[in-house]
């Protein structure tokens, strides 16, 4: 199936020379790969500030502590890189008068999931620090952490849309879709080796979403997306 400017001038407090995106930016990278690999209680901040290059008290000023570094990455990953907020909104944004047009859209969903999380470019860590921040924070600890609860606006989607559906049903399968798509980040490494592939590419993703959309959409009794016309959006 085949589907400029010149360095800023910093307050004197700031302990780093680097302007102060740039001072940021790397402390995010290199805590978020860490976090993603060790976890919140495994990660330590030397270590975070040794890898990215800069200083502890570079830590403080921008993040107070080990926590807010956390919640930061969370948000870097998903407001500015993912735009969870903005893919799931868009789910009250079409029309949808048959059957074939919400699955359509539920095609269209997953396709773009799959790319953003583990697109060429993407680095890994982001989807690895999603799942794992789950285990290591509340979701409802912080209006960041709540930005992980967009997905569930598809089981929302799928009760309004899709008569004759219980709320239990509609919940396994939302947990099985997830289950899914967290599969292919914890796991990408037996995924590579199962279809004797180097990394993940566009193709491969988009065979994938095409897969999956398609088993979602028949459990839940619509017909399989238009995949030309998913295709068309994306």
């Amino acid at each position: 199936m085949r589907c400029g400017a010149g360095h800023a001038i910093m307050p004197e407090k700031v302990p780093d020379m680097l302007p102060f995106k740039s001072t940021r930016q790397a402390i995010i990278d290199a805590a978020g790969s860490l976090f993603a690999r060790k976890g919140l209680d495994g990660t330590g901040i030397r270590e975070i500030v040794k890898e990215a290059g800069t200083s502890l008290s570079s830590v403080n000023y921008h993040f107070t502590n080990k926590k807010g570094l956390y919640l930061a990455c969370i948000r870097h990953i998903m407001e500015e890189k993912l735009d969870l907020p903005g893919l799931f909104g868009t789910l009250d944004t079409g029309v949808y008068a048959t059957t074939q047009q919400v699955a359509d859209m539920m095609g269209y969903m997953i396709h773009r999931c799959l790319l953003a999380l583990l697109g060429p470019g993407v680095p890994e860590w982001y989807g690895i620090l999603m799942v794992r921040s789950r285990l290591d924070l509340h979701p409802k600890s912080s209006r960041a952490l709540m930005r992980l609860e967009e997905p569930q606006k598809l089981r929302s989607f799928v009760l309004e849309h899709v008569p004759g559906l219980s709320e239990s049903f509609v919940q396994y399968w939302y947990v099985n879709v997830m289950a899914q798509v967290q599969y292919y980040i914890m796991e990408r490494e037996a995924v590579l080796i199962a279809f004797d592939l180097p990394r993940y590419d566009e193709a491969f993703l988009t065979d994938t979403a095409c897969y999956m959309a398609e088993s979602m959409t028949q459990i839940l009794g619509l017909p399989a997306p238009d995949h030309r016309a998913v295709a068309r959006r994306l």
